[in-house]
C-alpha cells in the first residue's frame, strides 16, 4: 500500500470513528433530555436563546448548523408549547427574532443537569489531557468547516496555536505500519 493511499485510509477510518462517535454521543444526549418532552436540537435553541438573548431565525439555523427548513420545524415546535416566541422585526417586516419565554427559561433550567449529566459520563471516559487535545482538535476542523468562525477570538487561540504545531508533529507518519480501526485478531484457540 502507498503512503498516499495510507494516508487515505487513516483520514477515512478516522472519520468514520468520528462520525460514530458523535453519533452516538448525541444519542445519550438526546436520551436525556427526551422525559422533558425536548429533543436535543430544541434544547439548543433554548440554550442558545438564553445564552445570547432574542436572535433571528437564519441566525439560529446557522449557529446550530441547521437549514431554514430545519429550524421552522423546531421553533414551531418550542413555540407550540409556549417555550419560545417569535416577532417580526419593527422596521424590517422580513426578519424574525425568536425569544426564550418564562415558561422555555424553566424547562431549560429542569432539563440542563440531566443533559450536562450525560454529558460528563460520556467524557469521563477520557482523561483530562484526552479531553483537552480532543477539544483542541474539534476546534482546528470547525477552523477549517467554518472559516467565518475562524476570525472569532477565543480565550485559547494563543495556545491552540501552540498545540496544533505539536499535533502537527504528533502525527502517525506515513512510513509506520496501517493499523485497522476496528480490531481484527482473532483470539486464539484454548
Amino acid at each position: 500500500m502507498s503512503k498516499g493511499e495510507k494516508k487515505r485510509r487513516r483520514a477515512l477510518d478516522a472519520y468514520s470513528m468520528l462520525q460514530r462517535a458523535a453519533s452516538m454521543a448525541s444519542a445519550q444526549v438526546e436520551q436525556a433530555v427526551h422525559p422533558f418532552g425536548l429533543s436535543a436540537s430544541q434544547f439548543g435553541v433554548l440554550e442558545t436563546l438564553q445564552l445570547r438573548g432574542p436572535v433571528h431565525q437564519q441566525e439560529l439555523a446557522q449557529a446550530l448548523g441547521r437549514s431554514k427548513a430545519q429550524m421552522t420545524a423546531i421553533i414551531d415546535a418550542l413555540e407550540a408549547r409556549g417555550w419560545a416566541r417569535r416577532e417580526r422585526h419593527v422596521t424590517d417586516r422580513r426578519f424574525i427574532s425568536v425569544y426564550l419565554t418564562d415558561d422555555g427559561r424553566d424547562v431549560l433550567a429542569s432539563t440542563a443537569p440531566a443533559r450536562s449529566d450525560a454529558i460528563v459520563a460520556i467524557m469521563a471516559e477520557l482523561s483530562g489531557e484526552q479531553r483537552e487535545r480532543l477539544a483542541r482538535l474539534c476546534r482546528r476542523l470547525l477552523r477549517v468547516l467554518d472559516p467565518d468562525q475562524a476570525n472569532e477570538p477565543t480565550a485559547d487561540a494563543h495556545d491552540d496555536a501552540h498545540d496544533d504545531a505539536h499535533d502537527e508533529h504528533d502525527d502517525v507518519s506515513d512510513d509506520e505500519p496501517d493499523t485497522p480501526a476496528v480490531d481484527t485478531t482473532l483470539p486464539s484457540p484454548t
